[in-house]
């Protein structure tokens, strides 16, 4: 694969993560990976106690912009996405965890990608772990390990790169939200909703154990600053269970982010 090519895939992967939540992968936990994931509901980040929505106040907006515009609405940030599957047998497991920096100003980017996946069939766990650099028209992508690839984009690829990552614009898995009140999330005051994925089970005949969604949208400006959603079934005929969790969180929010291309990496 051209390496130029790895931070619009990963974003893409992101995008399409948050937006679709495909189903679990078959594959099994890390030693250190509990062999039956918690059901509980998800913990609440640290944050203010949220205050309670007043009747005599217009309705608070819901509705979240897109991902890629509501980022480029910021001078700088650190988001991370993250997806994980459990099931349906004990050992499956999978996660895809990214990690993206950003400073609008001095043009620079890092990604940091992880995909870690196992199975019944396969138990040992296998990691793809992965860095892309950009500063300026520069990109270094690999790691410290397999080495660096140097490469650079003209103008023209900027562009279809730009107009490729505009049209898969999205936004992550949203129904029927619930307005739960003002809170202070990473610094940033958001309105908080809560929400559940409605239809689950109907088709499948499973019991639906844990439905939770929240999210935290900036009050000034729209954009995501926390989404979360844990989906948990279960099979009432083969016993098994499926467990999917995906978060966006994001940090650092217009604060001074310094990205260099590492020293290995050379034209």
């Amino acid at each position: 694969m051209n390496k130029k090519t790895i931070p619009v895939l990963v974003s893409l992967l992101g995008l399409v993560l948050a937006c679709n939540l495909p189903g679990p992968w078959p594959v099994a936990p890390t030693p250190n990976q509990p062999s039956q994931p918690d059901s509980s509901q998800p913990s609440q980040p640290d944050s203010s106690q949220p205050s309670q929505p007043d009747p005599t106040q217009p309705a608070v907006s819901p509705d979240p912009v897109n991902i890629r515009e509501g980022l480029a609405s910021l001078n700088s940030y650190t988001q991370l996405m993250e997806w994980k599957s459990f099931g349906p047998f004990q050992a499956d497991y999978s996660l895809i965890h990214i990690e993206t920096q950003r400073d609008q100003s001095q043009d620079t980017a890092l990604v940091h990608y992880t995909v870690t996946r196992s199975s019944q069939e396969d138990p040992e766990p296998s990691t793809t772990d992965g860095y892309s650099y950009s500063v300026g028209a520069a990109i270094c992508s690999g790691n410290e390990v397999d080495g660096w690839e140097y490469s650079q984009t003209n103008p023209q690829e900027q562009e279809m790169s730009d107009l490729l990552q505009t049209m898969t614009d999205v936004v992550p898995l949203i129904d029927n939200p619930v307005f739960v009140g003002s809170e202070n999330i990473n610094g940033i005051a958001t309105n908080h909703f809560t929400f559940q994925v409605s239809g689950l089970g109907l088709e499948s005949g499973a019991e639906v154990k844990v439905n939770q969604g929240d999210y935290w949208l900036a009050q000034d400006g729209q954009y995501i600053v926390k989404y979360q959603l844990i989906i948990e079934t279960l099979d009432p005929m083969n016993q098994t269970t499926l467990r999917m969790e995906v978060l966006i969180d994001l940090t650092d929010i217009n604060q001074a982010v310094i990205i260099a291309l590492p020293a290995g990496c050379i034209p």
